[in-house]
């Protein structure tokens, strides 16, 4: 009899230890599913309180900066991404960044910032609505979207004249040379040979700016002064002799 009242017992409290155990369990497993329910409209309401980045082209730049033949460090440093690595890294990461967009034009950069810091969510928007472009993360953790564009940017176009600097070099001015706004320069000239050479207009014109609003303008005044470089120059004379 005392054999059977113990095992009676302990089934007993078998049973109740059981009927807790689920109970416990089913306690966790509803709090997480209130908790995600909770983050799940915070990141929704988040994405759509800070989407006014894309409403306006205006509103959104931080910084506009427009560079001429000057290569990134950055992107040599860590190399460029496909879109979907890049988005595959902001996934992984789950870190909020500034964003930074850059467009490299023949006659040079543009880059334009962002504003504010752009939590994973938008940072996959903003990267799907650029499908074509490369992209990398900087050093400092900074998203860079970058688009290659065979052209001149629209500030070129509208505002570039080609001349000659108080150097005699070959350079690209914002706004006519006297204004000396250099945006690059090209290379030096052989002042001598070219004034010989040109009639006196085209002379004239060099030191007032030669005006380009296209692609082929830009590359043809290039080309045209190009056989006056210095260096091309010295290369004929030495073959001569």
């Amino acid at each position: 009899m005392n054999a059977f009242r113990l095992k009676k017992q302990l089934w007993r409290r078998w049973r109740r230890w059981k009927k807790a155990l689920w109970v416990g369990a089913a306690c966790i497993a509803f709090t997480v599913l209130a908790w995600r329910s909770m983050q799940v409209p915070e990141e929704i309401s988040g994405l759509l309180t800070n989407s006014s980045w894309a409403d306006s082209a205006d509103s959104e730049l931080a910084a506009a900066v427009f560079k001429v033949g000057e290569d990134s460090d950055e992107a040599k440093e860590k190399g460029t991404l496909n879109n979907e690595q890049l988005l595959q890294t902001i996934t992984q990461s789950g870190l909020s960044r500034t964003v930074h967009l850059k467009t490299t034009y023949v006659s040079g950069e543009e880059i334009q910032t962002l504003p504010g810091v752009k939590n994973p969510l938008q940072l996959k928007t903003i990267i799907n609505e650029h499908p074509e472009w490369s992209g990398w993360i900087s050093s400092e953790g900074d998203l860079w979207l970058e688009q290659k564009v065979n052209d001149l940017s629209t500030m070129i176009k509208n505002k570039a004249y080609i001349g000659v600097d108080a150097f005699g070099n070959l350079t690209l001015f914002k706004g006519p040379p006297v204004q000396e706004k250099v945006l690059k320069t090209f290379f030096q000239m052989d002042m001598g040979s070219l004034k010989s050479s040109l009639p006196e207009n085209i002379w004239k014109e060099l030191h007032e700016g030669i005006r380009v609003q296209d692609i082929e303008e830009y590359n043809s005044v290039l080309s045209t002064f190009s056989d006056y470089a210095r260096e091309a120059a010295e290369h004929v004379m030495q073959n001569k002799q």
